[in-house]
This record gives C-alpha cells, sequence and structure tokens, in this order.
C-alpha cells in the first residue's frame, strides 16, 4: 500500500510561508528550514516592537513637550499639572506636535495652562468657586456656524472660550489648532468665525441669523 504524504497541502503551506520571506538575502528566502526560523524569528521581535514602539513614542512626545516648555519658564510635570488643573484634554501626541509646528498655538495653550494655575487656589471651596465663575465665563461657541463640539473642544484647548476672544484670533490662528487635530479639521474653512462671533459678542442675533443664512457651513456660498 502506498505511503500517504498530502504533498499537495504541504506543499501550499510552505509556498504561503515563503511568501513572508520576500525580500530577505540569501537562503532565507527560499529554503525552507532556514526561511521557516527566520520569519518565525521576525514574528517574535515584531510582537515585541510594537509595544516597544508606544513607549519610545511617548519619551519622545514627553522630550519635545518639555524642551518646547521650558522656553516659558516651566518643566514637562508642571506644565502637565496645569493642564489637568485647567481641564485642558490633549494628549502628549497632539502637545508634541503642536510644539514643533504650531509654536503659536503652543503659546496659547501654554497661556491657558498658566492663567488657569495662577487663578486656582489652595482652599477648595474657593478653588470650586472660581472653576464655577470660569464654566459661566464659557459662550456656546456652537453657535457659530462651522462649529460642533468636537470643534468648540479644540478652540476651548487653544484658549479660546468666549466669542469675545473667537473674535479677537485671526483665521490662521484658529487654522493651526485645527490642523494640530489632523487633517479633516485642517481642511475646515474658519474665515467667517471671527466676524460671526463678533456679532454674537455684542449681542446682535438678528444680523447673525442674517449672515449664516447666506453661508454654507460657515463658507460664504
Amino acid at each position: 500500500m502506498p505511503r500517504s504524504v498530502n504533498a499537495v497541502a504541504s506543499r501550499a503551506r510552505r509556498k504561503r510561508m515563503l511568501q513572508h520571506a520576500k525580500g530577505y538575502w540569501g537562503r532565507k528566502k527560499n529554503v525552507w528550514t532556514v526561511a521557516k526560523n527566520q520569519i518565525e524569528k521576525g514574528w517574535t521581535f515584531a510582537y515585541r516592537d510594537r509595544k516597544a514602539k508606544k513607549r519610545e513614542f511617548r519619551k519622545l512626545w514627553i522630550q519635545r513637550i518639555n524642551a518646547a516648555v521650558r522656553t516659558f519658564g516651566l518643566n514637562y510635570s508642571g506644565f502637565i499639572g496645569q493642564l489637568k488643573k485647567a481641564n485642558i484634554l490633549l494628549d502628549r501626541k497632539v502637545l508634541a506636535d503642536l510644539a514643533m509646528n504650531y509654536p503659536a498655538a503652543f503659546q496659547s495653550v501654554v497661556n491657558a495652562a498658566k492663567g488657569a494655575a495662577s487663578s486656582s487656589a489652595p482652599v477648595s471651596k474657593k478653588v470650586a468657586a472660581v472653576s464655577a465663575s470660569t464654566e459661566t465665563k464659557k459662550d456656546n461657541l456652537r453657535l457659530i456656524e462651522g462649529i460642533g463640539p468636537k470643534v468648540q473642544d479644540l478652540l476651548n484647548g487653544g484658549g479660546i472660550y468666549t466669542f469675545a476672544q473667537l473674535a479677537a484670533a485671526s483665521p490662521d490662528a484658529i487654522r493651526e489648532i485645527l490642523a494640530a487635530a489632523g487633517s479633516i479639521y485642517a481642511a475646515m474653512s474658519p474665515d467667517t468665525w471671527p466676524q460671526q462671533a463678533a456679532l454674537a459678542a455684542e449681542g446682535r442675533m438678528e444680523e447673525l441669523k442674517k449672515l449664516q443664512d447666506e453661508l454654507d457651513g460657515g463658507r460664504v456660498v
């Protein structure tokens, strides 16, 4: 009785493995026993370094943030503590990108964090009163056409809380804050936001409504 070896399935299994060895040098790419060991070794390192990559990038972000805040008389730990007190929910990846590519927006974040830290008091009741008054000073920026909940959070993270602050900001400064959050927000057009905010800050809501009727998602039709 002939021996059954199932060569078709064995060959298919080896071909699948050798496809992972493309690009290796020498016998590692076409000799089964050598390629198999190299592939398994590579997979082991890939599993390990997927985790190590996260640690290395976190270290890099922290170094960049630390170097940037030193120019403002702060250190990394103090800056992160001030961000938490100011309830600015920007992660280290975004902060490092702002520090490297958008220094004006990063300075706005630092100023907002400093302002919140300077207004804090040691007594818990006074802290609660100050935070409550800070909340009441925030305007609903979503009344501006083109601004949604996420964009409002981004503007708050950039130190813009009221209609007056938004009216005083230039469209380029607003674009820097949006661009730091990704390409989706970088494509937005904030050219009319200061104009709308100025009307809202002065309480001219009818004029604001008339202007928004002429806009499409914040853009001039």
